[in-house]
């Protein structure tokens, strides 16, 4: 494998040195919380986690569903969201998703929503789903929203995780906080439920909150150039080529209260997160004008929608073109993700899928995320694009 020390990474991990011996700081000798912020931005009943999964978990444990309920979620997802339905005792019931948009299919909601109990809606790469037509559809069944990609995007003025019974966060995705969830709830009817559930979990020990800093750092100092061309990318690969890992069907995982250290990270990171969203926006923006003229679908902002773009899609005519295109971009130095592109395997073999969200499908075969980032820079951005431009000619 050539080794390719100005490769920009896929994902940005913006963990640094400051945020280390902050969170080492909060966690020695403790610090104050400043909630204000995030107070302000939500204004609404707030809880916390281990992380996003977790956060689903008590959310579902606290709504009281009968055992083996049928939970509504997208197929293009991330196996842990299933993962986190089982292991509150119920069932994932998949929904399609929209070709345009990549969020939930209310039309196929409706199809399917005898059957629900609850529905989870993820604002898939910071898009805003549908959520006036989900909550008519859903007519008083639970609509849980999933906002680890969408932090601070806006539906018709609206943030994101205001918009259903309750919602979630999770402080790795985006802001890059280390680890945590984040629960906002809109129904008081379910509050002492989820006080109760959160009350029901471990407290993480000192010694693991120190560990988990500096693994974080560590692996976030692995996402920067030169050490992910050097080092992160090419043993990251040889493992996933050479090893078979076995997938949990049981939906079991760790579940704990959140770290202070995490805490502390997303709390001093959110207040100045918004010109950090502008700056990526911004990055998007250029990849939209530059790709314009090419044959590949690209994520526009729908109408009465403010997308944060925490990852920015692009979508080829088919799985061959996407995946050659996914080889070639490395070529240039720059990678890319096929992201979720296993799930609907994953999903028929472990989680009971049986192959009726075609949109869904489609988009694991043929989107690549690549890089738009808020920490690259416009000369960056330049070489993304023109780097796609001749991968696309050569298609």
């Amino acid at each position: 494998m050539k080794i390719q020390p100005n490769l920009i990474p896929r994902f940005n991990l913006d963990y640094n040195l400051g945020d280390l011996l902050f969170s080492l700081k909060s966690i020695l000798w403790g610090s104050d919380l400043d909630f204000r912020t995030l107070e302000a931005q939500f204004e609404r009943n707030i809880f916390f986690t281990s992380n996003g999964r977790a956060t689903l978990y008590v959310i579902l444990k606290a709504l009281n569903l009968p055992k083996k309920s049928k939970v509504g979620v997208p197929l293009y997802s991330c196996t842990v969201v299933f993962d986190a339905i089982i292991n509150a005792g119920h069932v994932p019931c998949f929904i399609d998703i929209e070709l345009d948009n990549y969020t939930l299919d209310p039309h196929d909601l409706e199809e399917k929503i005898e059957d629900l109990s609850a529905v989870v809606v993820i604002h898939t790469f910071g898009r805003p789903a549908d959520m006036d037509e989900i909550n008519e559809i859903a007519d008083g069944i639970p609509v849980i929203e999933d906002c680890a990609h969408s932090l601070l995007s806006e539906y018709k003025g609206r943030i994101t995780g205001t918009l259903g019974d309750a919602s979630f966060f999770s402080f790795k995705k985006y802001i890059s906080a280390g680890e945590g969830g984040m629960l906002i709830l809109n129904d008081e009817k379910f509050i002492e439920d989820v006080q109760k559930e959160i009350g029901l979990l471990k407290e993480p020990t000192k010694i693991n909150e120190i560990k988990h800093s500096f693994f974080t750092y560590i692996h976030s100092s692995l996402y920067h150039k030169p050490l992910y061309g050097l080092f992160a990318f090419p043993i990251g690969s040889y493992i996933n080529t050479n090893t078979n890992i076995k997938i949990s069907t049981n939906g079991k995982f760790p579940i704990t209260k959140i770290r202070k250290s995490d805490l502390g990270i997303f709390l001093k990171k959110l207040k100045g997160f918004r010109e950090k969203v502008e700056l990526q926006r911004r990055n998007s923006w250029i990849l939209i004008d530059e790709l314009e003229s090419t044959s590949l679908v690209l994520p526009y902002e729908k109408e009465h929608t403010w997308c944060n773009y925490y990852l920015f899609p692009v979508r080829f005519r088919n799985k061959r073109e996407r995946d050659k295109a996914h080889e070639l971009l490395r070529d240039f130095g720059v990678d890319s993700a096929k992201l979720y592109s296993k799930t609907p395997k994953e999903a028929r073999k472990f989680y009971g899928y049986g192959r009726n969200c075609s949109n869904s499908e489609t988009i694991a075969d043929t989107v690549l995320v690549v890089p738009n980032y808020y920490t690259l820079n416009e000369d960056e951005m330049m070489r993304v694009a023109e780097s796609i431009k001749k991968v696309e000619r050569l298609l």
